[in-house]
């Protein structure tokens, strides 16, 4: 079924002028909560979604050259389950850069180049490792201007912290950082605020046909089978859906003041932040409006999917 019939149900129709070009970079298969932000994407009017590159997340223990291809076969999944077979999606880099200066070829970066050399903006939601956007650049420079990068990643400031997205790529994360491409931030201290409870996402998404069961049974499996106490993001009955913060940003508006510029750090060899005269400037968001993007969350799965309950 095309995506547009799926739109249909959601019913909203917005003005030519606020349509987005957009790609979802995701690393699917890395925990629970991309397959949320792929699906909110994907019932977003507003979004002209181009297609989703599948990311690695090889820093994280067991996957040995295998973590992409298990992101592309979570995209797949979760298309089939959405009934939405008109998206393209593509296999990104399989691992993470070499250096600054590496430009690994994948069929992702490849589509990533094609889009951005056409007219007009592409955003980028970048929802774990920024290889696939690095590499993009490194290997095509001229594209780097007509991008906008919403980065889910990176510590705190002023300081930082070792962040798992970052710490996927840092190389990657410093390339993008050091090129002309625009940057939206939006940061640990804020993509943890997206909280829910198991028993919020059983009532409002488990209902929402194929695609709201497999969400919610995936999340559930993936918490009883790596709960640990010492992980202080997790109480036993709570989630974070922090990759949706890329959709919040952009539905948003733009006079609410959560945000402001900031020159972009060097991310030293311990992934905390050094300050950084020299920087561009780029927009870090200090915080995002959690009841409105769980609530369009849970709206649109329901117009599209049904809601039994």
């Amino acid at each position: 079924m095309k995506r547009s019939e799926i739109l249909k149900r959601v019913g909203i129709t917005p003005p030519p002028a606020a349509r987005v070009r957009l790609i979802v970079d995701t690393d699917a298969k890395n925990e629970a909560d991309d397959q949320f932000a792929i699906m909110h994407h994907l019932l977003t009017p507003m979004f002209d979604v181009r297609g989703i590159t599948a990311a690695h997340f090889e820093q994280k223990a067991g996957y040995n050259g295998q973590s992409m291809e298990a992101s592309y076969r979570e995209i797949e999944k979760v298309l089939q389950l959405a009934e939405i077979d008109d998206v393209p999606f593509f296999r990104g880099c399989a691992s993470p850069l070499k250096s600054v200066h590496d430009a690994p070829d994948s069929e992702g970066t490849r589509f990533i180049i094609g889009e951005a050399r056409q007219p007009g903006k592409l955003y980028i939601a970048v929802q774990g490792a920024m290889t696939n956007v690095a590499a993009a650049i490194k290997a095509a420079p001229d594209i780097a201007e007509n991008l906008v990068v919403l980065w889910n990643g990176g510590g705190p400031y002023p300081e930082g912290r070792p962040e798992f997205n970052v710490m996927q790529d840092p190389d990657a994360v410093r390339a993008v950082l050091a090129s002309p491409a625009e940057v939206w931030q939006t940061d640990q201290s804020v993509y943890c605020t997206l909280e829910v409870t198991l028993a919020e996402l059983k009532r409002r998404v488990f209902p929402c046909g194929r695609i709201g069961r497999y969400l919610y049974e995936q999340l559930e499996a993936e918490y009883l089978a790596e709960y640990n106490p010492a992980f202080l993001l997790r109480t036993g009955e709570n989630w974070t859906l922090g990759d949706n913060t890329t959709a919040a940003v952009l539905l948003m508006n733009r006079w609410r003041g959560n945000w402001h510029m900031e020159r972009a750090p060097m991310i030293k060899e311990d992934l905390t932040y050094q300050p950084n005269p020299d920087g561009k400037l780029i927009r870090v968001y200090d915080s995002i409006d959690v009841r409105m993007t769980l609530e369009d969350l849970y709206a649109k799965l329901a117009l599209a999917y049904g809601n039994t309950l």
